[in-house]
């Protein structure tokens, strides 16, 4: 005679009394259940945060992958024309005479100890001489600026051709270019600067400015809108037409971003778009972070990414090094 079946009340509670097995016959205090519900809290969290953060921060990373790898390839959604120039014509040229780096190098120090003969200057045995980049030479026509391009090692030469900004500012006040205010604001900072120096316990004989702070408001020259930008530190005043427009082509206002740093003491677009870079920096951390947790609770994957981790603090290892000889070798 078949037994009846139990009811999911009656298993429940058969759970409940004996484990979570239902077998040992161990019962989970309360807090290792909440340790547990905590745990898996903590898990849900740290994936919704990884989940919800990419998604919103989607357009700022395609938009610094992107403008990040214009710097390294001009012709990534180019505003320069480029035209290659056939290996035949680069052979009739006199780049086919042009040192090698190396030969170059050697030439250099020649120079160096003729010219400095109370001196001994020569070549380290580890030193590889080795050219920072094309050579360039430029001339302007109608059409804009035409820029060659001339690898010093391959020979292989391009040639760009940078049109003329349609954008460019129109000077109001093209005879006027420095003004000098009475009482000028930069010498109160000066002296402002100074005393904080001497306070805080410094030498302060020469206080000597620093970076181009500027003053940039609108105005009215003779009834049109105009644009004024003063620099404090020595002067310098611009007033261009103001027409609304930034002055930029698309790909240099991209790059422009890219590159933009610190904060300004206004809330402006600028100070948003650092507060965002400011996110992505968090972002991108913590994405890291989140991910190498995330790895972690999947068991069968952790051999795998366990290697590719190491893999990984390798090649940043040698990539940081290798960096660090670059600069100091070069000072760029």
């Amino acid at each position: 005679m078949n037994e009846p079946t139990p009811s999911p009340t009656a298993l429940h509670s058969t759970v409940s009394a004996t484990g979570s097995a239902g077998t040992s016959g161990f019962v989970e205090s309360p807090a290792l259940v909440r340790g547990r519900r905590w745990s898996t809290s903590i898990g849900i969290l740290i994936r919704r945060i990884h989940l919800y953060s990419g998604l919103f921060l989607v357009p700022w990373v395609v938009l610094y992958g992107i403008t990040g790898a214009m710097f390294n390839h001009v012709g990534l959604f180019p505003r320069v024309q480029i035209r290659e120039v056939d290996g035949d014509v680069v052979a009739k040229t006199q780049l086919s005479t042009f040192p090698s780096a190396q030969e170059l190098a050697d030439r250099v120090i020649e120079t160096l100890q003729k010219d400095l003969p109370d001196h001994r200057i020569e070549l380290t045995d580890q030193s590889r001489a080795e050219f920072t980049g094309d050579l360039m030479f430029a001339i302007k026509s109608d059409e804009g600026q035409h820029v060659v391009h001339m690898d010093p090692v391959s020979r292989d030469s391009w040639i760009g051709l940078q049109p003329p900004n349609e954008e460019e500012p129109e000077a109001l006040l093209p005879g006027k270019k420095t003004i000098r205010l009475p009482d000028d604001p930069h010498n109160t900072a000066r002296a402002a600067a100074a005393e904080i120096f001497r306070q805080s316990g410094l030498q302060a004989d020469n206080v000597q400015p620093l970076g181009w702070t500027k003053l940039n408001f609108l105005a009215s020259v003779d009834g049109e809108p105009a644009r004024v930008t003063y620099v404090l530190k020595d002067g310098h005043v611009d007033v261009d037409r103001f027409t609304g427009e930034d002055g930029m082509p698309l790909r240099q206002f991209l790059l422009r971003m890219h590159t933009s740093h610190g904060q300004p003491p206004y809330w402006n677009g600028r100070m948003f778009w650092s507060l965002i870079v400011d996110t992505m920096a968090i972002a991108m951390v913590t994405w890291a972070v989140s991910g190498i947790y995330m790895w972690w609770q999947i068991k069968r994957t952790r051999l795998i990414g366990a290697g590719i981790i190491v893999l990984s603090l390798l090649v940043a290892a040698g990539l940081w090094f290798s960096l660090q000889n670059f600069y100091a070798t070069t000072r760029l």
